[in-house]
């Protein structure tokens, strides 16, 4: 075959599989086929896990913004030098700083503060909510908190992995042992046939003494003094157990929160002064009935105990909020806040959800 000729096949083959692999490359992943990024002035947006809402960022990763389906931006996020963008479940956003990660929510608030390690696992250096619970690290170890940042398992050393929630349960390696840990923390324990036969003697023992009462002609007070014991060590049972679990919920939370301030800032802290919701807000009221009035900037919302903003921040500030004798506006009395007052002179209220209600 002549030089150029076969040179010119050479080039032609070799281009055709240089285009075969740039558009093997080039084709689009189920993933960007189903997301597309809205039209918006940020350079570069990016899917995240949540339907609806994309990550805006910068040339060299950091990130700018949550942004919606209409481009628009809800979540300032150029205070923070990671989001884990695949990670938003629940409303909550995992974010880091100087090496330390934490969530802010929907509306840019800090839930859960920047306290916890970076994870070197394949995962991902965060873990998303799921079912209400966050598998952390704090010290190098793993535990598990609320999204509202209660402790659900302690953070300890005998933990090498804690799994994600799933149906109310989580698997763990502890000491080097597979166990599965309920919604509570508690260890979940599965019957042994060492225990079953354990129960089945005892009752065993508990039938031959009855019958052996029996055979002594005190069948009649035997029974009835084993039914009465039994009656009455149920209701012992019935009685502890709720008590001792009562006792033990009440120990690990919260009755209320105060409001507390900070760098100008407010928050809401528990009985032991441990901060509860981050210091965010320019004005907040007093929790009543389960809900605190926040205000940031011109806007009032209002927060559960769980720090969810379960009412936005519709409702605006004024003279009259800010007038000392109008201190308990923002705060619900009866399933009722009084939020303003019309020009005639009435006043607007609204109830739990939101909605306007009568305020007699």
């Amino acid at each position: 075959m002549p030089l150029l000729p076969a040179l010119a096949l050479k080039a032609t083959v070799g281009w055709l599989l240089s285009s075969s692999l740039l558009l093997v490359l080039t084709l689009p992943t189920a993933q960007a086929a189903s997301c597309k990024a809205p039209k918006s002035y940020y350079k570069n947006v990016a899917c995240t896990s949540m339907s609806g809402y994309f990550l805006a960022s910068k040339d060299y990763g950091a990130p700018v913004a949550l942004i919606d389906s209409k481009g628009k931006p809800v979540v300032d996020l150029s205070a923070y030098q990671k989001v884990a963008a695949d990670k938003i479940a629940a409303g909550l956003i995992p974010v880091q700083r100087s090496g330390r990660v934490g969530y802010v929510n929907m509306q840019g608030q800090t839930i859960i503060p920047l306290i916890y390690d970076v994870l070197a696992e394949s995962r991902g250096w965060a873990r998303a909510a799921s079912e209400g619970r966050i598998v952390v690290k704090k010290g190098g170890n793993y535990g598990v908190i609320d999204n509202s940042n209660q402790t659900i398992v302690p953070f300890s050393s005998a933990f090498s992995d804690i799994d994600n929630y799933s149906n109310g349960v989580a698997k763990a390696r502890k000491n080097k042992v597979n166990i599965k840990l309920d919604s509570k923390g508690n260890t979940i324990s599965e019957p042994s046939s060492t225990n079953a036969n354990n129960a089945n003697a005892n009752n065993a023992n508990n039938t031959n003494n009855a019958n052996g009462n029996s055979s002594n002609g005190n069948s009649s007070n035997a029974n009835g003094n084993n039914t009465k014991a039994g009656s009455a060590q149920a209701s012992a049972l019935a009685i502890d157990k709720p008590l001792a679990s009562s006792t033990a919920v009440t120990s690990k939370t919260f009755t209320t929160l105060k409001a507390d301030q900070q760098d100008g800032k407010w928050g809401f802290v528990d009985e032991q002064k441990t901060i509860m919701i981050t210091y965010s807000f320019d004005e907040v009221r007093p929790f009543s009935e389960g809900l605190a009035g926040v205000r940031i900037n011109n806007k009032w919302g209002f927060l559960n105990l769980g720090g969810e903003l379960v009412i936005p921040f519709n409702f605006s500030n004024s003279e009259e909020t800010q007038n000392a004798e109008n201190a308990s506006m923002f705060i619900f009395n009866q399933g009722k806040a009084w939020i303003g007052t019309l020009n005639n002179g009435a006043k607007i209220c609204i109830g739990t959800q939101g909605n306007v209600v009568d305020c007699d």
